[in-house]
């Protein structure tokens, strides 16, 4: 019980400290304001109708003008707001696991934490308000009975996570998922209504990914931003992309050279697939639901169609890992010796505890994928962030005198 104490003690210390960095690395990226691609995706808005990917620019000019604040703070504000929020409900939801060096190794994995942080061009991307919206949606189920309500919450999260970018489309089978974990938990039986209603939001979002971004939207939306906020044209960042037919996407590998160093490069990065399936074959889930295998399997797989219409490989693989992640651990949330349990595995057990501690700290702090596809694996990201903390310590302390 004391050293679980103690090793709680550090989690909390730890995302205390991942907090305060990504904290600082929100003022840096503020420096970079307007230049960089994340200002150009945050800005997409409804100004000229719908345009897909535009509801966090919606809120943002809104809360702009409500607060008669400049919207690169505005910006900071919610980003801030969003990375802090996941740290909490991160903290929250594995507080009561029992922890050893096997929970360090999954939970701080380089694809948790440390990547957007290491890879600064995969900072502040949209993806990370989907990730956040799923770990709420699991805590909610862990914490809320009523499905009535839970059913509510888990619809209002799908929409708002498309609506702030499409690719969530490929990941809320993982948020319907782990709804229907929640029905079976609770010995609630399954509603044809519910059903029925999830295939209908299903439609409505696929649909809306069709919705062409005309001239006219567009350049409406350009007027506003470059009117009262900064400069834009149509090819600027993100807002190049707009008027792509999705079905070009998949023009993708027509046009670039995919060599088998890079398929095997990312193949290895999906380690973990196997690792997060495996946990839950030993721990018997698959026989808490008739069809819990085969969904396992879609929702673990179903995102990997995404590698063949995006160059941002490394951000993908991130994205993966965070829901198979929740997803894992919220099908074992009952179970709060599952840590303990892995490290009794025999394979496991049989090592040298020194070796498994040497090799956890070694595998959180020595590797991370870069954001694309023709991206060499990122070494030493640890490293490399603690000396950018002490540089930019040195060069923002000595503003201050």
């Amino acid at each position: 019980m004391g050293q679980n104490k103690i090793l709680s003690n550090h989690f909390l210390i730890i995302i205390l400290i991942s907090s305060v960095i990504y904290s600082l690395w929100s003022v840096k990226l503020l420096n970079d304001f307007p230049w960089r691609y994340v200002f150009t995706d945050w800005i997409i808005n409804y100004e000229g109708g719908y345009i897909r990917r535009g509801l966090l620019g919606e809120i943002s000019i809104n809360l702009s003008n409500f607060l008669d604040l400049n919207i690169k703070y505005v910006f900071l504000l919610i980003h801030l707001f969003i990375y802090l929020l996941f740290h909490l409900i991160f903290y929250k939801f594995f507080i009561t696991f029992k922890k050893n060096y096997v929970f360090y190794l999954l939970c701080f994995s380089p694809l948790v934490f440390l990547y957007p942080i290491a890879t600064f061009e995969a900072f502040a991307r949209k993806e990370i308000f989907y990730i956040t919206f799923f770990l709420i949606n699991c805590y909610l189920l862990i914490k809320i009975n009523n499905r009535n309500i839970v059913f509510f919450s888990t619809n209002l999260l799908v929409i708002l996570s498309y609506l702030i970018h499409e690719s969530a489309l490929f990941f809320l089978i993982f948020f319907y998922f782990s709804y229907l974990i929640f029905l079976k938990k609770n010995d609630y039986k399954i509603k044809l209504s519910e059903i029925g209603f999830i295939l209908i939001v299903y439609l409505i979002l696929l649909s809306l990914l069709f919705i062409p971004v005309t001239d006219e939207k567009l350049l409406e939306m350009i007027y506003l931003v470059n009117q009262n906020f900064f400069e834009l044209t149509r090819w600027s960042g993100a807002i190049a992309w707009l008027q792509n037919d999705p079905s070009v996407a998949f023009l993708f590998l027509k046009y670039n050279h995919i060599s088998i160093k890079y398929i095997f490069q990312n193949i290895l990065y999906l380690h973990f697939l196997i690792i997060f399936f495996y946990l839950l074959y030993i721990n018997n889930f698959f026989k808490s639901g008739k069809y819990f295998f085969a969904l396992i399997v879609l929702s673990f797989i179903s995102p990997l169609i995404l590698f063949i219409v995006w160059n941002d490989w490394g951000r993908l693989v991130y994205i993966i890992y965070n829901f198979c992640l929740i997803l894992t651990f919220y099908c074992l949330h009952d179970d709060k010796e599952v840590f303990v349990k892995i490290d009794k595995l025999p394979i496991i057990n049989n090592l040298n505890y020194k070796f498994k501690l040497f090799f956890a700290a070694s595998y959180i702090g020595l590797w991370t994928p870069k954001i694309f596809f023709y991206d060499d694996v990122g070494l030493f990201p640890l490293t490399d962030l603690i000396s950018d903390l002490i540089k930019y310590s040195i060069k923002y302390g000595a503003l201050l005198f």
